[in-house]
């Protein structure tokens, strides 16, 4: 940890002098006495990264005009003169920003500077982000996690998170992960061969969960691009997972996510040795995946960002 907070404080002194030389050299930069946001995170979607960031602690200055975000394929905290960075100018108060019309597959680095009114930055945030567009559809095969108590045929279900299409299944422990879970998948207590989506807000032991998010289900049936958007009531708070269909996922804070099933069969789950059942059948889905990075509906129905 010691080696960790002084490389931490290096990089942070190193990026501090380049920045004020490279700002002396060149009169196109113009540095700022501002604090830069911190947190900066990135998240991968379909030829688009989405870059969040914690506020500056200068934003409450009236002189403060909101924030750069630099992004490019080689890394680019210096900002050099010689071959200028992308750049995109937020306002003030906006800790977000969706950058659209990237590779899929190719790596790029993403900062993000305070500015004044005047146009002066900030050093960069740092630690510097990578992230890398990632084509839409991504291939999910996962077994339902035995929720069962030993005596009954019920509650076997699977916790699926959106910020990175799943959660790990595995065995009843799996549900200390709760607070993660945007959806959960579970057999029908009346029919083992069938399973259903079902919104955490709804499922009986999810109760005991820190957080109980609440999405919608829609089942549009077999075709994976829609053209137009769906009425409030083709959203439920379940649905039954048939071999085929495409589900849009309508989740607790109005991202969309789409779910197309490739298969449905049944699996034998082995439990650890400690727990009172030993193994169970459960069923296995296969599905592929696509998520809309900001909330925008009409960009969400092509399946594009």
């Amino acid at each position: 940890m010691k080696c960790k907070m002084i490389l931490g404080a290096s990089l942070m002194m190193l990026s501090a002098v380049l920045w004020r030389n490279l700002a002396q050299s060149s009169p196109a930069v113009k540095p700022a006495t501002l604090a830069p946001p911190t947190n900066v995170r990135v998240e991968a979607g379909e030829n688009a990264i989405k870059v969040l960031w914690d506020a500056s602690s200068d934003e409450a200055d009236h002189t403060f005009a909101g924030y750069n975000v630099y992004f490019d394929t080689k890394s680019l905290v210096l900002l050099s003169p010689d071959r200028p960075p992308n750049e995109v100018q937020v306002g003030k108060r906006v800790h977000a920003c969706v950058i659209k019309g990237l590779e899929n597959g190719r790596q790029y680095f993403f900062h993000v500077r305070a500015r004044n009114i005047g146009g002066g930055i900030s050093a960069a945030s740092l630690p510097e982000q990578e992230a890398a567009p990632q084509p839409e559809g991504k291939n999910y095969a996962v077994s339902m996690y035995d929720d069962d108590v030993s005596t009954t045929a019920s509650n076997s279900g699977y916790g699926w998170s959106r910020e990175n299409g799943q959660d790990i299944p595995g065995y009843r422990g799996v549900t200390q992960h709760g607070k993660y879970v945007d959806i959960v998948m579970m057999e029908l207590p009346a029919a083992k061969s069938k399973s259903i989506f079902i919104s955490p807000s709804e499922a009986d032991f999810t109760r005991r969960w820190p957080l109980r998010n609440k999405t919608l289900i829609a089942d549009i049936g077999t075709n994976w691009v829609m053209a137009d958007s769906l009425p409030d009531e083709a959203f439920t708070m379940t649905a039954e997972i048939k071999h085929g269909h495409v589900y849009v996922l309508k989740t607790h804070d109005n991202y969309y996510v789409k779910l197309r099933i490739d298969s449905i069969e049944e699996v034998n789950l082995l439990l650890r040795f400690e727990e009172p059942r030993r193994n169970a059948i459960l069923n296995k889905i296969t599905f592929t995946y696509a998520s809309q990075l900001d909330q925008n509906y009409e960009h969400f129905l092509t399946g594009k960002p």
